[in-house]
Parts: C-alpha cells; sequence; structure tokens
C-alpha cells in the first residue's frame, strides 16, 4: 500500500471509529450510584477501554408524563457544549424506545451534601475554595447564555482530588446572551429561590448568584439561611427576614459578601464576575492557578480507585444493577419527535477523566 492509500485508509477508520455508534451494548453494568424520579444513575465500564463512567438512564414515559421534556432536551443540549473543569462532561448520549441515555465521567468524591452533612460545617478557607470554584464555573455558564437555576450541595460533587464538579442542568435554560436577558419559569429547590422568583417575577442569570450567597452562608453554618421546615414560612423568610449573623462563625468579608449576594435588589445584588473575584473574601484566591486546577483543595476524598464506590450512598449500592424502574411512576407514550437529535458523541479532543 502507497503512502497516499494508507493515509486515505487510516483516515477512514479514524472516521468510522468515531461515526460508530455507541449504545448501551457498548457498556457492562456495575453498580447502581443513584436514583431519582426519572430513573437511576449506574456505574459502567466501557467494554473496549475499560474505562469506568456515570450511566444516566432516563425514562421517556416517565419523562413525558411529567412534562419534563422541554428540560431533558436542555439538559442534553447544555451538557454537549460545556468544556470546564468545574462542570460536569458529558461523554456520549443516546436512546432506545424506552430510555435516555447519558454517559459521564463518574465523578467519586461524592456529593457536597454528604460531606457537609458529616462535618456539619465547613472551615472559612474551605468554603472560601469550593465557593471560587462555583463562582468560576457560574461565570463561564453565564458568558455562554446558560442560566443555571439549581445551584445545591446536593448538585456539586468533589472529584478524587478534591476539587468542585457542578452536575444537573435538568433545570437550566439556554439563550440568555445578554445581561438583562429575562425568563420567569418558577423552577429551582425552595432553600435557594431568590426573592423574584417567588414573587412570581421575570428574573435575571442575577438569581444564580443569589443561590451562591445561600450556599456560602450554609457551608460556613450547616444550613441555608432562612431555612425552616415550614415551605410557606421559608418563602416568607427569604422575602423579608433578616440575615442572621449572630453566631460567631463569620468573618467581616465572608459577612460581606453573603450580605451582597443576599441583596433583595436583583440590580442592587452582587453579580458582576469581576466585582465577585475581587472582593476581600477572596483575596487569597489566584484566579488564574485556580481554573488551571494548580491551587491544592483543603480536602482530598478517600478514594482509592477511579471505580471506588465508598462515597456513594449504601442505599443505591444495595440495589439490583439489572432491576428495572417499574415502581409506580406514572409513563405515557412518546412521539418519535420528542427526543429527535439526541444522540451525541464528545470530541475526541476532550480528554477522559481529567478533572
Amino acid at each position: 500500500m502507497n503512502r497516499l492509500c494508507r493515509r486515505n485508509w487510516i483516515k477512514k477508520k479514524e472516521n468510522g471509529d468515531q461515526n460508530k455508534k455507541i449504545s448501551v451494548d457498548d457498556f457492562r453494568k456495575i453498580k447502581v450510584i443513584g436514583k431519582g424520579g426519572f430513573g437511576r444513575v449506574l456505574l459502567v465500564e466501557k467494554k473496549d477501554t475499560k474505562k469506568v463512567f456515570a450511566m444516566k438512564i432516563l425514562k421517556k414515559g416517565v419523562i413525558a408524563a411529567r412534562g419534563e421534556i422541554e428540560h431533558t432536551r436542555t439538559e442534553k443540549s447544555v451538557l454537549s457544549k460545556l468544556d470546564h473543569p468545574f462542570l460536569a462532561k458529558l461523554h456520549w448520549s443516546f436512546q432506545t424506545d424506552e430510555n435516555l441515555y447519558f454517559v459521564m465521567d463518574f465523578i467519586n468524591g461524592g456529593e457536597l451534601f454528604h460531606h457537609l452533612s458529616i462535618e456539619k460545617r465547613f472551615s472559612d478557607d474551605r468554603a472560601r475554595f469550593y465557593a471560587a470554584e462555583i463562582v468560576s464555573g457560574m461565570e463561564y455558564l453565564h458568558t455562554h447564555g446558560v442560566i443555571y437555576r439549581d445551584l445545591k450541595p446536593e448538585n456539586l460533587l468533589l472529584s478524587h482530588r478534591g476539587h468542585i464538579i457542578m452536575t444537573d442542568f435538568g433545570l437550566s435554560k439556554e439563550g440568555l446572551h445578554a445581561e438583562d436577558s429575562r425568563t420567569g419559569t418558577f423552577c429551582g429547590t425552595p432553600e435557594y429561590l431568590a426573592p423574584e422568583i417567588i414573587k412570581g417575577e421575570d428574573y435575571t442569570k442575577s438569581i444564580d448568584w443569589w443561590s451562591v450567597g445561600t450556599l456560602i452562608y450554609e457551608m460556613l453554618t450547616g444550613l441555608p439561611p432562612f431555612y425552616t421546615d415550614d415551605e410557606e414560612n421559608m418563602y416568607h423568610k427569604i422575602m423579608t427576614a433578616e440575615i442572621d449573623f449572630s453566631k460567631p462563625l463569620f468573618t467581616p468579608e465572608a459577612k460581606d459578601i453573603i450580605s451582597k449576594f443576599l441583596n433583595r435588589d436583583p440590580l442592587q445584588r452582587l453579580q458582576d464576575p469581576h466585582d465577585i473575584k475581587s472582593h476581600p473574601w477572596f483575596r487569597t484566591i489566584d484566579w488564574n492557578k485556580l481554573e488551571k486546577l494548580e491551587i491544592t483543595p483543603p480536602f482530598i476524598p478517600k478514594v482509592s480507585s477511579a471505580d471506588d464506590v465508598r462515597n456513594i450512598d449504601e442505599e443505591f449500592l444495595r440495589e439490583s444493577v439489572n432491576a428495572e424502574d417499574d415502581d409506580g411512576h406514572q409513563s405515557i407514550p412518546v412521539k418519535k419527535e420528542d427526543f429527535i437529535n439526541f444522540t451525541f458523541a464528545a470530541d475526541k479532543k476532550h480528554a477522559v477523566g481529567a478533572h
């Protein structure tokens, strides 16, 4: 075979490999590592490379019955465009007649919620490190016209090296490229909702910064600032109550940045990334080193291997990996066009397991 023919043959083979359709049969199921209203998350191994991934399996009929088709499309669209060290990475998405599949990096350092519930609260330095990585990820999302809308400790994972990975973009919305772009859907988790969402007003990307302030307060104290068991009372407190800084857990700088994030006037709220990064509370953060993962995290999860599941809830791990989710969820038929163009394969240039 001459050199030109060989070059063409190699190119055709590479294109063929890239265009080969991925299916569930390309993966070996290992463990159940998560479960939600629409399906399950499995730890899987890709049979040809032996690399492990997290496979999110969503039931189409349940998604349709709950009116979540648009949110699921958005999640796939957002995930397929993301490329940032603190945001979850999608490698493949595909579907069968019954299910949708997202194949992503397996992030096995545990949920931030898990670690916070064990330790009750974080030190100022540790909270600042996580907040800085979240600020970096949020700035990236906003720059690309995406509003996150569901920041909470359950949606923040730690990588095996101790870095934040923001996950679950099912409530995100695309297309908000202008600074004052607005949307109006009432969605999110009650403890982290900004006042303008509760009041039913149209809102901007500044609602995400309210959630950042809420999360910083929670990391330093163990609970969100306006939390109560009664949801209506909590909404009232979010809109009217003073922030409780009575406990000696806050530095003056921490109080100041929380207060500025939790300004009920969205126009006055701290939201400009330059102003956020230059705030005195972040004085010790080298933002350039942070985004290059050159700052050693304050906490390294106990993880012995890529498939170590010790930080996963035992309740999930006990479930059968081959069990079906026939647990009473309402399901309705879906149309073929509901999930058109759902199939996705990441560019080879994106490294696997880089976090």
